[in-house]
């Protein structure tokens, strides 16, 4: 029997090379699309910032996480 596969990485699997936007520490909201993820961190590009900041790409660790919403 193969290892469990948890839904965070099913639904991030599935997410992938689609637009999330996403929460840092409660302080932070930024857009991007989903490039990849391992069991540390997420990858985003073309991400913009509540605020309207362009960036090519942003790694986020997951543990920073509070939410993240497939867009």
């Amino acid at each position: 029997m193969g290892e469990k596969q948890y839904l965070l990485d099913r639904t991030l699997e599935a997410w992938k090379g689609k637009r999330v936007a996403l929460a840092v520490s409660n302080e932070h909201s930024f857009t991007g699309i989903l490039d990849d993820f391992d069991e540390e961190v997420i990858l985003l590009r073309d991400v913009v910032d509540i605020a309207g900041n362009k960036a090519k790409a942003l790694v986020v660790k997951i543990d920073d996480l509070n939410w993240i919403m497939l867009l």
